[in-house]
């Protein structure tokens, strides 16, 4: 007679004990890649530096949606996650773009970079006291999210690769950093995307949208990314003013009828 063989329970223990920690190790690969971001903008490697913003926002995005899936959002995690996202998305984009560019216009490129960052450092602390209220939205984000004001100087330096050599081009470029801390503190709403079910017929369309996106950004990888994020970017600003549009009329006729 076969006598089964006992499975020793450290084995589904120790697999426990990884995925309960699997978030938090790719958080802490978040916070690699942002560290060797800063290290390849030091060194004038601009383009790994923006590469590596990238792999820290693919990592950020795996963990968040790691820990819902199997329920282990925890306090301790929501703060270091945040802390994780000033050094990948705060400091390393705005040495990123300072070193790249606005060193062009030392005194003011310096300051717009600082904004930048505290602007990153505000938006992080104004969602995690939402958080902890339990008043986040899951459709929408109010103001820019952080990874995705990243995603502008990332972009900006992978589609021109070096600054163009005509007199408006600097300037420009300060005035789009300049108005990034503005919009992530601001009450606009961005698509969260967090809504999307892949099981319902409803986003069969979106699924596919999705996927001539990433057809497209495997094909044209600099255009697509700055393409991509610049209309994130908008989206914010044409919601916000077509409902503005949209309501005033009602209000004009409610004001006539009564």
């Amino acid at each position: 007679m076969k006598t089964r063989k006992r499975k020793r329970p450290g084995r589904n223990r120790n697999n426990l004990n990884l995925v309960y920690f699997a978030p938090a190790l790719l958080t802490v690969a978040n916070i690699y890649f942002g560290f060797v971001s800063l290290n390849f903008s030091i060194r004038g490697k601009f383009d790994m530096a923006a590469l590596s913003i990238i792999f820290s926002a693919i990592m950020d995005l795996l963990d968040g949606r790691l820990a819902r899936a199997l329920r282990l959002s925890s306090p301790i995690g929501r703060e270091l996650d945040s802390l994780s996202d000033v050094i990948s998305f705060g400091v390393a984009p705005s040495l990123l773009i300072y070193l790249w560019g606005l060193q062009y216009l030392p005194k003011l490129g310096f300051l717009i970079a600082f904004v930048y960052l505290v602007g990153g450092i505000l938006r992080l602390a104004r969602f995690n006291v939402l958080a902890s209220s339990g008043t986040v939205a899951r459709r929408y984000f109010e103001g820019l999210p952080i990874p995705s004001a990243a995603m502008v100087p990332v972009s900006i330096v992978l589609y021109f690769r070096q600054p163009l050599d005509i007199p408006l081009f600097i300037p420009i470029l300060a005035g789009v950093i300049f108005l990034l801390p503005f919009l992530m503190v601001s009450r606009i709403r961005y698509r969260s995307f967090k809504d999307i079910n892949l099981k319902s017929r409803e986003h069969y369309l979106t699924v596919l949208l999705f996927a001539l996106a990433l057809s497209a950004l495997a094909a044209w990888p600099r255009h697509m990314i700055f393409y991509l994020t610049t209309a994130y970017v908008v989206s914010g600003p044409v919601r916000a003013l077509i409902y503005i549009l949209k309501k005033k009329p009602k209000e004009q006729e409610h004001g006539l009828q009564t």
